[in-house]
């Protein structure tokens, strides 16, 4: 699957990601957050470095993903938290 910026959003091969233990803080640098609301099917970019700075470093992907909200429809339940990985040149 691709982003319409041309971001690879599949799970990389080469890197296993835990969401249970993955943290902010520890994910590589060439990966980036993009939130999906599941009711209006819209996806949009996290800026994971502010999020960073917000939630803490140490927050888990997944208590990121319990609180997101759909700026579309207002949905709260059921949001994603997709992983995608830039393209390296």
């Amino acid at each position: 699957m691709r982003h319409r910026k041309g971001i690879d959003l599949a799970r990389p091969a080469d890197y296993a990601v835990d969401p249970g233990h993955e943290t902010l803080g520890s994910l590589p640098e060439m990966f980036v957050l993009v939130a999906a609301c599941p009711a209006c099917r819209k996806r949009a970019p996290i800026d994971r470095w502010e999020l960073g700075r917000q939630m803490g470093k140490s927050s888990t992907l997944v208590s990121v993903a319990k609180r997101l909200k759909c700026s579309g429809c207002g949905n709260h339940a059921g949001n994603r938290l997709l992983l995608g990985r830039l393209p390296r040149d």
